[in-house]
């Protein structure tokens, strides 16, 4: 298994006015020397609370240099996009920057929520960490896949072009891509929306990253994303949405 996440909740959740909740708002980003758990967060109580329309708290783990960055912040506008529901959006990251021979390797988690007062809470953190374990083996298994190509000629790098995404996918652009790009989101109706191209526009290196969302009222999950920028010429869209048992899996008990 190449990535796998298991989520156990235990947070309980009850309605509250979104207008009269108290966040939890550091000034400052935390830097920490090593990878954060449930048993070392470092104190934020300290923090000033602030009346907002949901709380959050984002962690990101650097896995090359075994430090933790974590932001405890609050957030006063809701795009119509917005779940109204307490969530945990997970990511596992991998990029190769050009011109650095060790891909960077990173695990994301950002919490937000609105159900009750000072809910992004040191408490808050600690349960969730403790009920969170994400596992990849992006480095061990598919670090080929995001091997830099100098240099990188979209005409004859045979970039795939699928979409049947209901929101934009980038149109290919063999003028000035400069890599290929496969967005792959799975829904809970089980629907398999998909974006092939070559586009303009893309981060500053080659990636692949696996993501997903779970909403913690219902226990359900949301959204199931991959994304791969590669140069490699001919990948084919199978290998990264494939059924066998080589495919990431994502799930909730």
């Amino acid at each position: 298994m190449l990535y796998a996440m298991i989520l156990i909740v235990f947070l309980s959740t009850s309605s509250i006015s979104v207008s009269s909740l108290q966040c939890y708002s550091c000034k400052h980003f935390f830097v920490v020397n090593y990878l954060v758990t449930s048993d070392t967060v470092p104190s934020f109580s300290d923090c000033p609370l602030i009346n907002a329309t949901r709380c959050a708290i984002i962690v990101t783990w650097d896995l090359n240099n075994n430090d933790t960055v974590l932001l405890i912040n609050n957030e006063n506008v809701l795009s119509t996009k917005d779940t109204l529901e307490d969530s945990i959006a997970v990511m596992a990251y991998m990029e190769r920057v050009p011109d650095q021979e060790i891909p960077i390797v990173a695990h994301y988690l950002q919490f937000v929520c609105m159900s009750s007062e000072k809910c992004n809470s040191e408490l808050s953190l600690k349960k969730i960490l403790h009920s969170l374990i994400i596992k990849d083996r992006f480095v061990q298994e598919l670090t080929s896949l995001i091997q830099t190509v100098s240099p990188f000629v979209p005409q004859s790098a045979a970039c795939r072009e699928l979409n049947n995404f209901t929101i934009e996918c980038p149109p290919t652009d063999l003028d000035a891509c400069e890599r290929c790009q496969i967005l792959v989101d799975k829904w809970p109706s089980a629907s398999v929306e998909l974006c092939a191209t070559c586009p303009r526009t893309t981060p500053n290196g080659n990636l692949i990253a696996r993501s997903t969302i779970f909403v913690l009222n219902n226990r359900t999950q949301l959204d199931d994303h991959v994304q791969l920028d590669c140069q490699l010429k001919g990948y084919s869209v199978y290998e990264v949405n494939n059924e066998n048992d080589n495919v990431p899996k994502l799930f909730i008990i």
